[in-house]
């Protein structure tokens, strides 16, 4: 090989590496978290295998009524959960739970949760009462949340509102959402974006909606839905991009933040929560939707 050809293609094989190492380091600094609903049948040594398989960093834990582990017990089973994950190199990056006000119960939970690592945690919704004032609640809900955000920085953790379509959810509109985030901190208090919600909610509108809630989303929920039938306005939840959601909407939020945690969230199969018996194939169905989502990146 010629001195002169062979500079150059070191060169391109230099220039070629450091766009893959930088390439790499883009799509590694969004981690994928699997909301673990479906598949909370398992125990947490065999939910961690799993995820290891699927290639993502961990689980939005359901530690809430209901869920994986009761609030009850979050003392004993949070320890144990998050060491169970460790052992795969995954992580509990957001708990899911029923905190949605400032109280020595809640804060006494949240610091069980930080003190397992855990510093994210999804809160319960604002409801509105249809039969009152809309904006006397927004300025209430506000009130709320500048409570939950001083509470959050006293302990060091953030709480995370889902937006969430329909007529009773404060913050489905999303200038609601914009009102009531207006003075927060996201650092302590932020907005999950998710698709399919904001999608369903806001119809033609999506890029409004984006634009009101854009600085104060710290997290994106990765989902999809379509319309079902002619002239409904019922909703069937459908594996990611067959529906209303796609690579634009996802990219279209993403673009112009730095790194946040994407859950994806599997609601097509066939229960909210799947029986023991039949859970692997809610773990084949995440597994589809998480293929699809590593391609988004």
């Amino acid at each position: 090989m010629k001195r002169s050809h062979f500079i150059t293609q070191a060169g391109l094989t230099a220039i070629g590496a450091r766009l893959t190492a930088g390439q790499s380091s883009k799509i590694g600094s969004w981690p994928i978290v699997v909301f673990e609903k479906p598949i909370q049948t398992l125990d947490y040594d065999r939910m961690g295998e799993e995820l290891a398989k699927m290639g993502v960093q961990g689980i939005e834990a359901t530690i809430r009524r209901g869920g994986h582990i009761e609030p009850k017990d979050a003392e004993v089973e949070v320890p144990k959960m998050v060491k169970s994950l460790e052992k795969n190199g995954q992580k509990a990056l957001i708990a899911t739970c029923n905190v949605n006000s400032a109280n020595a119960k809640n804060a006494d939970f949240l610091r069980i949760l930080k003190a397992n690592g855990i510093i994210r945690y999804r809160m319960d919704y604002f409801r509105y009462d249809l039969t009152k004032d809309l904006l006397p609640q927004v300025a209430a809900n506000t009130t709320k949340l500048k409570e939950i955000e001083a509470m959050n920085r006293e302990i060091g953790v953030q709480a995370l509102y889902q937006i969430h379509a329909g007529a009773k959810y404060a913050g489905s509109l999303a200038w609601d959402a914009a009102m009531m985030f207006k003075n927060i901190d996201p650092a302590h208090a932020a907005i999950a974006f998710d698709l399919r919600h904001v999608k369903a909610g806001s119809g033609l509108s999506f890029p409004t909606a984006l634009a009101a809630m854009r600085k104060h989303v710290r997290s994106i929920f990765v989902k999809d839905a379509s319309w079902s039938g002619k002239r409904t306005a019922s909703l069937k939840n459908v594996p990611l991009d067959t529906g209303i959601v796609n690579k634009k909407a996802f990219d279209d939020v993403r673009n112009g933040h730095s790194s946040m945690p994407l859950s994806l969230h599997m609601e097509w199969g066939k229960a909210p929560v799947y029986p023991k018996n039949i859970v692997m194939e809610a773990v084949a169905n995440i597994t589809q939707d998480i293929r699809v989502l590593k391609s988004w990146l």
